[in-house]
């Protein structure tokens, strides 16, 4: 009889991720330094994986604005927003996110992932037919799944497949096209013009998760739809406030009806506490900055492109992306890992994105950058990439006679995407899924004898490594003390090399 508690003991990606010091996750912040730099393990490090774009969670405004809130009404306002948990603030944000986005009403909700789960659960009934960008975030994904829609997911970007996917529906069914406006990890935009004339040619209606874009593009920060001037074309736009609103919650914005039927109907907002007085009060502040102050978006389109640029001078791929998401491509999952714990040593804080936020094969190192960066800050980021990419054979020993430099998305510039690399394009689509090795594959190996010898090795060699003495290698001879300044890296090194010379031999996992 099966225990549905065996699938977490079967687990074994945790206890090898960990047994090879390469675990990159809940990594305790201890202290922040005016959000551009953290303390971690006892080590300062640039922050280069925050998505606090705007760089307000720091600012002393938004602070005093949260701490005011408290003050008047409490720590949190224990209850849901139909009943006890509606208080002036909630009201005020909600009009003035709706002046702001140009949109007739608003809603605020206590989480962004909570914001995408009201409004697709509570609009999509049994005969009505939602069509999905498969790069889309798992707040979509999980918010289609729980309504009574019937979902179509097309190809990503692909606005050539969901065409095709249009012309194939019931003509009569209610239809929903439903995108990110920017992918979260690879940092490109979304053929919101496209989708705006499919959707009219087959009547459809538009939603834009606009979770990475609002507070960054468009001239006043109003998100893609502003950046591509077809607000009027689109039907109902989300937005984080943890983002660039230095705060915890979302909003939905657009027709009153609607927004009010979902206020009503929807369970993830009924069914939940509302956002605490705090967290409002720091995104109504965060709000009036973001509108008096545009010269932090042009300040963060200066950092992107200097960014994106930079890594390509040295050899890296940064794909598609036009924003201050600027992704690296690793490629094989283990030395992404890697990559990320070498980057960490070097000073630099950063994200590995691995299957399944990206397609097999497509491993890769997630950077994104605050308006508040400053230009060392920028170059001692970039110096730990040069340095470590040729440590590890990312990038060649000499930088490239010549890249293809990217052009931000500025307002009026309508730039969508960069050519994306055959490497890249090929990453994106899982055609380099047999090249790499991901952690999965070891933990299916380590069921036969060969990768269990090959796990003893790496715990052997571990222990070894991390308790052996300098004069214990000076027995041996001078080539060991390379092995000692690198001991931290053998595990991960054996991992990669030793698995992957097992799956060349033949012994793959799937065998």
């Amino acid at each position: 009889m099966s225990d549905v508690f065996d699938k977490c003991g079967a687990w074994k990606d945790y206890r090898i991720a960990k047994a090879a010091g390469l675990y990159p996750y809940y990594r305790p912040i201890e202290a922040s330094h005016a959000s551009t730099e953290v303390d971690i393990e006892g080590r300062r490090v640039v922050m280069a994986g925050s998505n606090n774009y705007l760089g307000l969670a720091g600012d002393p405004r938004v602070k005093e604005a949260a701490q005011n809130a408290v003050k008047r009404f409490g720590s949190t306002c224990s209850g849901s927003r139909l009943l006890n948990g509606t208080t002036v603030l909630h009201e005020e944000l909600e009009n003035r996110f709706a002046k702001f986005l140009n949109r007739e009403a608003a809603v605020v909700v206590s989480t962004g992932f909570q914001t995408n789960l009201a409004a697709l659960s509570a609009l999509l009934g049994r005969h009505d037919i939602v069509f999905s960008d498969r790069g889309n975030h798992a707040s979509l994904v999980d918010g289609i799944r729980l309504s009574f829609g019937e979902e179509r997911k097309f190809r990503h970007n692909d606005v050539d497949h969901l065409q095709k996917l249009l012309e194939a529906a019931d003509p009569d069914a209610g239809k929903l096209i439903v995108t990110d406006g920017v992918f979260s990890m690879e940092g490109d935009l979304a053929n919101i013009p496209k989708i705006v004339e499919l959707a009219q040619r087959y009547r459809a209606r538009v939603m834009i998760d606009d979770a990475h874009s609002m507070g960054v593009l468009g001239e006043r920060g109003r998100g893609v739809a502003e950046y591509f001037g077809l607000e009027a074309n689109t039907d109902i736009v989300m937005g984080t406030f943890s983002k660039s609103f230095a705060s915890l919650g979302g909003v939905l914005a657009g027709p009153f009806e609607v927004i009010n039927y979902i206020k009503h109907k929807s369970r993830p907002i009924i069914f939940s506490a509302s956002m605490t007085p705090a967290s409002v009060a720091a995104a109504l502040k965060a709000l009036e900055i973001v509108e008096a102050e545009p010269q932090r978006r042009s300040r963060l389109m200066d950092i992107a492109e200097k960014m994106h640029n930079g890594l390509r001078a040295m050899g890296y791929d940064t794909g598609v992306s036009v924003t201050p998401v600027v992704p690296v491509l690793i490629g094989d999952q283990v030395k992404c890992f890697r990559f990320w714990k070498t980057l960490f040593e070097a000073g630099v804080f950063a994200n590995p994105v691995i299957p399944p936020a990206v397609e097999p094969g497509h491993s890769l190192i997630r950077t994104s950058y605050m308006a508040t960066h400053t230009d060392a800050q920028l170059d001692r980021v970039l110096d730990a990439f040069e340095k470590v990419g040729r440590k590890m054979g990312v990038i060649p020993e000499t930088r490239p006679s010549s890249f293809v430099p990217v052009k931000v998305a500025r307002p009026g510039t309508f730039v969508m995407s960069n050519q994306a690399t055959q490497r890249w394009a090929a990453a994106s689509a899982g055609l380099l899924a047999d090249r790499g090795l991901s952690l999965e594959a070891i933990a299916r190996l380590s069921s036969r004898e060969m990768a269990r010898k090959l796990s003893d090795a790496v715990e052997t060699l571990t222990w070894r490594a991390a308790n052996l003495q300098p004069d214990d290698f000076k027995r041996l001879g001078s080539a060991p003390l390379r092995l000692w300044s690198m001991r931290s890296e053998i595990p991960g090194l054996l991992l990669e090399k030793g698995a992957n010379l097992f799956l060349k031999n033949g012994q793959h996992p799937e065998a």
